[in-house]
């Protein structure tokens, strides 16, 4: 056997074990009938939107951060020293 598939998740391996003992058959048929089932989830459009609005954002938040900070003098009124 020169490809083999080790198990290295518990639960998937106990999972496997045991619809492997319910249905009879091998525990290599249950992954690969799995395997063959499997479909994945495209998210992509989802994604690429959720990617764009982070990126904005953080755009944003460096506008904020590049800009100077003002002086502490311009916190206080010249003439009473009080804050403003």
């Amino acid at each position: 056997m020169k490809d083999q598939v080790h198990i290295r998740n518990a639960e998937a391996a106990h999972l496997a074990r045991t619809l492997a003992q319910q249905t009879g058959k091998t525990i290599s048929d249950i992954v690969l009938d799995a395997l063959r089932q499997y479909r994945p989830v495209h998210h992509a459009p989802a994604q690429r939107g959720r990617l764009a609005h982070w990126r904005r954002l953080l755009r944003e938040d460096r506008k904020q951060i590049i800009t100077p900070e003002r002086p502490v003098e311009n916190l206080y009124d010249e003439a009473t020293g009080l804050p403003v």
